[in-house]
């Protein structure tokens, strides 16, 4: 028997703002932590809402094959992805006669095997490294080989220069990778990254600094070069002048698992290590470099991941601070949201997937067009919107995605106090026709004790006929009413000390986010 006392009521209006703890038992979290985090993002006002969505913006796929590389060269808003054996020009202006996009424009055909292409900028234009291949070169408007015509000399004593990474700073090319010795750090002339034998060319042989290890990639970082091994990272400074270039810090134990998980964030580099996502984040006196890990709360999924994964990118959306990390192979995307850190001091993270062959092979954030992902279909897609867009034979075709999350358990009493459930009262706004459900688990039960699906339909208040009847005063009837506030009760029956909830939403166009849920409760003691 429960002796119930007067009712209480909680307010979880805070509900999921941490993000995804996968890392820590669901009974030791609080409602400010997700167990499950799937498709969804966070407004500006910290609430809970849908990813946006993928928007084809290309029509012919490019020669059947997925999208495995793209930049875009900052200095002239080129945009360049390879599929294939080639690497294509993208240009979003070029359309068909309904105006539609045909973007794979200017096909070079690289003869390689792969497209996992890495571009780095430089005085003389794109140099593509993948390792294995031969290093290709864009000057004046095309792709040619890295040849003598266009004077390059390769490094002295090697054979075959097929590095596997490659960074155009500092007034010149720094590659590393190369299969016949990939402890060589090489450098090129001065002003003229193609040359590697003569003038002040050289190379840095990192055997003698971190002993057995291989270059995975070569960056800038606070005026400082940054060479990251697997299982280290040797840190140089002076790499404007290679007569005074001098090994400033060697971080051992840590390094890189993979070339394309590394991003540059403000003064930051972030990258994926082999026991999770680290920051290399420097100190105002640029005297030491601290290393930080930002993906304590889902550890062990990332550590799983990485040995069970052939193929790791990542991008950094600036306008809206997140860190993409992706494991093509295995459509898992985390998104570690940089705009806000957590009270472990961390970012809070969720998670993404695609159905299909829509999931994400590459990315690379541009100027003008945001967030750009190619995918395992061959398009190139936007970041916008609120439906997966796709075209086929003059239709496009707006498909529904789904978002989900699941509360950590909430613990309603204390000892022999127990708690008569009452009333759960969400509070959701979005577009019209959102289909929202949730379901409530009592005491660590696997099936739900209640289940609710609703649809977001709240017209807003006000004269109809302002807003987009006939004879609107604001003309079109797209003004009509499509957003709204839902208000949803849904009644709980029985006694419990645990509950959590899970909730999905189908996208209906629209952003669609919870504002809070209140849960009604009635607390006693057990006879």
């Amino acid at each position: 028997m429960l002796q119930g006392k007067g009712l209480k009521a909680v307010v979880l209006d805070t509900i999921g703002i941490n993000g995804l703890d996968t890392q820590t038992h669901p009974t030791a979290l609080d409602p400010s932590y997700f167990t499950k985090a799937n498709n969804i993002v966070y407004t500006e006002g910290n609430r809970v809402t849908f990813r946006k969505g993928l928007y084809q913006k290309t029509n012919a796929e490019s020669n059947g094959n997925h999208v495995g590389s793209l930049f875009e060269n900052r200095a002239d808003g080129t945009i360049w992805a390879a599929a294939g054996q080639y690497i294509y020009e993208v240009d979003f202006s070029n359309t068909d006669g309904s105006g539609y996009l045909y973007a794979f424009t200017n096909a070079y055909d690289t003869g390689a095997s792969n497209d996992h292409w890495q571009f780095a900028d430089t005085d003389l234009g794109l140099v593509a490294v993948q390792g294995g291949e031969d290093v290709h070169l864009l000057s004046g408007g095309s792709w040619g080989l890295m040849s003598a015509d266009a004077g390059y000399s390769a490094p002295a004593g090697v054979t075959t220069f097929d590095p596997s990474t490659a960074l155009g700073e500092y007034g010149r090319l720094w590659v590393g990778g190369v299969s016949e010795d990939n402890t060589v750090l090489y450098y090129s002339k001065g002003e003229d990254p193609v040359a590697f034998n003569n003038g002040d060319a050289g190379y840095i042989d990192l055997k003698y600094v971190w002993g057995n290890d291989e270059i995975v990639s070569i960056n800038s970082f606070g005026g400082k070069l940054v060479i990251f091994g697997k299982q280290n990272i040797a840190i140089y400074n002076n790499p404007w002048d290679v007569t005074n270039i001098e090994l400033d810090e060697v971080i051992k134990g840590i390094g890189a698992v993979f070339r394309d998980s590394i991003q540059a964030v403000g003064d930051d580099l972030l990258f994926l290590s082999d026991t999770g996502v680290r920051s290399l984040q420097r100190t105002a006196e640029f005297d030491k470099l601290p290393l930080k890990e930002i993906s304590i709360t889902i550890n062990d999924e990332i550590i799983s991941n990485t040995q069970n994964t052939q193929d790791v990118r990542s991008v950094y959306v600036l306008n809206e601070g997140l860190y993409l990390l992706s494991f093509t192979d295995l459509n898992v995307t985390y998104v570690f949201d940089l705009t806000y850190n957590t009270r472990r001091d961390v970012p809070r993270v969720t998670k993404w997937n695609f159905d299909g062959d829509r999931q994400p092979i590459s990315f690379t954030y541009s100027q003008d067009y945001g967030l750009l992902f190619g995918e395992e279909s061959g398009h190139i897609c936007t970041y916008e919107g609120y439906y997966e867009v796709t075209y086929s034979d003059g239709v496009y075709t707006e498909t529904p995605y789904t978002g989900s999350f699941s509360t950590s358990v909430l613990d309603l009493g204390q000892g022999f106090v127990s708690s008569i459930l009452k009333k759960l009262i969400m509070v959701v706004s979005g577009g019209s026709g959102t289909q929202v459900g949730i379901k409530a688990f009592k005491d660590f039960e696997l099936q739900p004790s209640t289940s609710e699906t609703f649809t977001v339909n709240a017209p807003l208040s006000g004269t109809a006929y302002k807003w987009g009847e006939s004879n609107s005063l604001f003309g079109a009837a797209k003004f009509a009413p499509i957003h709204g506030l839902k208000e949803v009760g849904v009644q709980l029956y029985g006694d419990a000390k645990y509950l959590r909830f899970e909730m999905d939403g189908v996208t209906n166009g629209y952003r669609t986010a919870l504002q809070s849920i209140t849960l009604f409760y009635k607390q006693g003691k057990m006879y």
